[in-house]
């Protein structure tokens, strides 16, 4: 029995120092390992959640690039058609409008380019967004497993939980360059 009343030593040390002798020490590296997969959860779902945003931005400017090119071509066939009818019924034609018709069909080169651009921009966002979605439920799976091992004492499901871990950290960090990129 343990006496509580002597010494410099609380009860609660005391009890610290008996749960510490009976834990395995292989307990602390997976409470370690707990802690890293934790931060890698944690700046996967960060980072899934910034390029989400960037992809509803560039899926967005999209959107508006096409709507204004749209515009843009209905105008050019208004004007084509007025001009046609105003040549049918010999009625001269606007050079203003004739310049107008021409400057919107240069814009539309430029506003299908940017489209286009935009478009591919969305699709590599949403494409990081997806990997890192993916790596941050692989490492909450990987702390999962590694969780259990302590309670049902198996350390082969510590390293079954590390293996997953590291395929979530690869993925975080194939996604961290393919964003730098």
């Amino acid at each position: 029995m343990t006496d509580f009343g002597t010494g410099s030593e609380t009860a609660a040390e005391l009890a610290l120092e008996d749960i510490s002798e009976s834990v395995p020490t292989w307990f602390r590296g997976v409470a370690f390992t707990i802690l890293v997969l934790s931060v890698v959860t944690a700046v996967s779902a960060l980072l899934a959640g910034m390029t989400a945003h960037e992809t509803l931005i560039d899926r967005t400017e999209e959107i508006i690039d096409l709507s204004i090119a749209e515009t843009d071509q209905l105008t050019a066939e208004l004007l084509r058609t007025k001009h046609d009818i105003q040549r049918a019924l010999d009625q001269p034609v606007s050079a203003v409008e004739i310049e107008q018709i021409e400057r919107i069909e240069a814009e539309q080169m430029e506003l299908e380019a940017e489209g286009e651009s935009a478009e591919a921009s969305a699709l590599a966002s949403g494409s990081n967004h997806l990997l890192l979605a993916i790596a941050a439920t692989i490492a909450a799976v990987a702390i999962a497993v590694t969780g259990l091992a302590p309670i049902v004492r198996q350390r082969w499901l510590w390293g079954a939980g590390v293996v997953v871990g590291v395929v979530a950290t690869t993925l975080l960090v194939v996604a961290i360059v393919r964003v730098a990129a």
